[in-house]
């Protein structure tokens, strides 16, 4: 079955998410998550793309990426490719490292551009690995710092025109208890298959589900959407059904 083409972004903003194949770890040391960031620097000046966040985490990574020239998947492929040949070859394994192509949703917005900038830091403190701020390999220190990957004049300049209010302004919203991207952003009428499908982990993963199979699909489906709000069609599609076949299941 072809493809379906990647959707282009209209402000040339993405957020891109790339996973281990069958959620293996796609970092095991330091040094692994090093040649990553190296290769992300290389080829976002090669691919004339600007990186504006970023994480790293055990079997997935998260970047928000502005491309102007329709070269994002050319950039995905040349980092993926590169880093799963020098990966194997450290760990003397052969075979496919990351999950199929990898996965995109447009910024179109600048309240979802927010949303999006503080869910990326914010990843590590979901999972419960440290607070926001004392985790390493995401671009947060960058901003407050200084930057070697990211566009920190731009993440700057959307907080604030004064570069020290601006940074206090990036720390509050990222550190800040109030309006988490796992509470209060998904209760918009509509949100990306990105948001939804993080969502759903999220409640596999503290048991607010069971494990979803097609004899319990409409259960899960049902409880799914009475704890948040999420479109019935998008919770299908997020997990490889369609409405033919949920309607066959409803049916039997």
């Amino acid at each position: 079955m072809p493809r379906t083409a990647r959707k282009i972004s209209k402000t040339g903003f993405y957020h891109v998410i790339i996973r281990g194949v069958n959620k293996e770890m796609i970092f095991i040391d330091d040094e692994d998550r090093k040649m990553f960031l190296r290769l992300l620097k290389f080829y976002k000046t090669d691919m004339n793309c600007k990186i504006h966040a970023y994480c790293l985490m055990s079997n997935h990574v998260h970047l928000l990426i502005e491309d102007k020239k329709l070269k994002i998947g050319e950039l995905m492929k040349n980092i993926t490719c590169v880093y799963a040949g020098e990966f194997n070859k450290k760990y003397n394994r052969v075979g496919h490292l990351f999950q199929d192509r990898f996965n995109s949703q447009n910024v179109e917005k600048q309240d979802y551009l927010f949303r999006v900038i503080r869910y990326i830091h914010r990843n590590p403190e979901k999972a419960g690995i440290c607070k926001t701020e004392e985790y390493r390999w995401s671009s947060y220190n960058e901003v407050i710092y200084g930057s070697k990957i990211i566009d920190r004049d731009f993440i700057l300049s959307i907080y604030g025109n004064n570069k020290f209010y601006a940074i206090q302004e990036f720390k509050r919203q990222m550190i800040g208890e109030n309006n988490d991207i796992l509470d209060s952003a998904y209760i918009r009428n509509k949100i990306s298959d990105i948001e939804a499908r993080e969502i759903i982990e999220h409640m596999k993963k503290t048991k607010q589900i069971p494990n979803i199979k097609r004899e319990n699909l409409v259960e899960v489906v049902d409880k799914i959407r009475e704890i948040k709000n999420i479109n019935k069609e998008q919770i299908l599609r997020i997990l490889g059904y369609n409405k033919n076949q949920f309607y066959y299941i409803t049916k039997r």
